[in-house]
């Protein structure tokens, strides 16, 4: 249980403070070598759902509860993410060139007089959509890239080393 919180990337404290309960509590009391048994299912799920988005497969944790292949199965149908999260660090062509792209996935799908309009509505709304789905503000993008050594900082001086001063 250990090794699997820790791949997560969470601090003990921080972890059962996302499962609801106080860090002296029952996490800790799984956590910990105090506990020998197999995990309790309801333990297992919660604990599965909460490391899922930080990269821990659920039948990792629910392994810990000792099911068989077809119970684990079975309760992996069960553990359905709420959410899906994706971090996108995105340079996005310009608005002609998205015109042309979301055309060509809607030619089957609308008839050509609406095509164009959709296609560029779409194209002009996608990157302000994007940037409100994410959380970080926009990133400003230079015309021109900066010239060589531009952000290099100066070059320190050489100064003379000063005489020892005398501490009596």
């Amino acid at each position: 249980m250990r090794m699997l919180r820790a791949r997560s990337g969470l601090s003990m404290r921080s972890f059962a403070s996302g499962l609801g309960s106080p860090l002296d509590t029952r996490y800790a009391y799984y956590e910990e070598k105090r506990f020998t048994g197999p995990l309790p299912i309801d333990a297992a799920r919660q604990i599965a759902t909460a490391l899922q988005p930080f990269g821990v497969e659920p039948a990792e944790v629910l392994a810990l509860a000792g099911l068989t292949a077809e119970e684990r199965d079975s309760e992996l149908s069960a553990i359905i993410p709420a959410f899906q999260y994706v971090r996108l660090d995105v340079a996005l062509p310009n608005a002609d060139a998205l015109t042309r792209m979301f055309e060509t996935m809607l030619e089957k799908d609308v008839p050509a007089g609406q095509r164009d309009a959709l296609a560029r509505n779409l194209a002009l709304r996608l990157p302000a959509a994007l940037q409100r789905a994410s959380v970080s503000p926009p990133v400003p993008v230079r015309d021109t890239a900066p010239l060589p050594g531009a952000d290099a900082r100066p070059r320190a001086r050489r100064r003379p080393p000063r005489p020892p001063e005398s501490r009596i």
